[in-house]
């Protein structure tokens, strides 16, 4: 398993126990707050496309990877 520096651990745990909401506002800011450029970031999303086709019943093993 992944070790994590505490702090990141820490920010991982407390997203975890985020409603819905509060993710969506997180993904919202997340970007800034990461130093990625808006343009890189539409970039990003645009690309989430290319995958969809992995998004299946049989590769769903995967997809805890």
């Amino acid at each position: 398993m992944l070790q994590l520096n505490p702090k990141v651990k820490e920010v991982a745990e407390a997203i975890e126990e985020f409603s819905p909401e509060d993710r969506q506002q997180l993904l919202n800011i997340l970007p800034k707050l990461l130093g990625i450029s808006t343009e890189d970031f539409g970039w990003l999303k645009l690309s989430e496309s290319a995958f969809a086709f992995w998004e299946n019943e049989e590769d769903a093993i995967y997809n805890e990877l």
